[in-house]
């Protein structure tokens, strides 16, 4: 599969992709008040979501404390920060995009972790 790094919004770095991973198993994600998929959660409550495509969750082959999601966008749309005073929207044009959520290692507590925006 090709990837292509487009953007990262936060924690949730973006890629362009040519197909999806065969096999692998999914499920829904969350969705906000307004019904858009949540691809990454914002300690403040402020989510990063996509509206107007098909998203899917992988759940596995996920390494500990990430998270991989896959959006189908047939019409333009964006990935925006439901929040007062947002991060820039990124416009997302129709194809295939991969979404990975970047994770930390807090040393104290000795765990891996998504990254907290």
């Amino acid at each position: 599969m090709k990837r292509t790094v487009i953007a990262q919004q936060g924690e949730a770095k973006i890629f362009r992709i040519d197909a999806l991973p065969k096999g692998m198993q999914t499920r829904t994600p969350e969705r906000n008040a307004e019904g858009h998929a949540i691809i990454s959660h914002s300690e403040s409550g402020h989510h990063h979501v996509i509206a107007n495509a098909e998203v899917m969750e992988r759940i596995d082959n996920v390494p500990a404390g990430m998270a991989i999601l896959y959006a189908i966008v047939e019409n333009p749309t964006a990935l925006r920060q439901d929040a007062a005073s947002p991060h820039e929207q990124i416009d997302l044009e129709p194809g295939l995009y991969e979404f990975r959520v970047s994770r930390e290692f807090d040393v104290f507590a000795e765990q891996i972790r998504r990254v907290a925006d």
